[in-house]
């Protein structure tokens, strides 16, 4: 029997599902990427321990101030990057990153602190000012678009630092940390 010569749809096809892997991949990679932020940022997101603030082992043990939030950003980075073989000039960069990002979130969770309380504030009023509720969370609106867009910068910054082997590495980690 003869041989079939392949159809040009039959070679282009493999290019597109390169392509679909290339993207799905990418995605991958910068959810992991992120996921390494977002470690290093759970100092950040751990407010001030008391009532209403936690539960069990987060309510007692928070980082409280600048320089506990900094350290268990670093411990956290150290951590996931010490997972991936990454360098000591790789893990150093990266740190810088994240206590960057970290000052900055610190920053946005103030304001959203401020924003909280003068929710609060126009609500307890005798009458409740909707044009004023409406504005605060206008400013929550942008705040949180600031905290999405910081957050976005500084995954992109990691992500530079790191090799695409590395970055496979961690998607393989999030995998295995992986929730839902």
């Amino acid at each position: 029997m003869s041989e079939q010569q392949p159809s040009s749809e039959q070679i282009r096809l493999p290019a597109r599902k390169r392509g679909r892997r290339k993207f799905f991949s990418g995605l991958a990679i910068g959810g992991l990427v992120g996921g390494i932020l977002a470690t290093s940022f759970a100092a950040w997101s751990q407010g001030q321990p008391g009532p209403g603030r936690g539960c069990g082992w987060h309510g007692r043990h928070a980082a409280v101030t600048p320089e506990e939030r900094a350290a268990r950003a670093d411990f956290a980075s150290e951590w996931v990057l010490s997972r991936v073989d990454a360098t000591e000039e790789q893990k150093a960069r990266i740190k810088v990153i994240v206590q960057d990002a970290l000052k900055d979130m610190t920053q946005i969770r103030e304001q959203h602190v401020r924003n909280r309380d003068a929710f609060m504030t126009a609500l307890s009023q005798p009458t409740v000012d909707r044009e004023s509720l409406k504005q605060i969370r206008q400013a929550e609106l942008q705040l949180a678009d600031t905290a999405s867009d910081r957050f976005v910068n500084a995954i992109a910054d990691a992500a530079d630092v790191l090799t695409a082997e590395q970055r496979s590495k961690l998607v393989e980690l999030a995998q295995q940390f992986r929730r839902w």
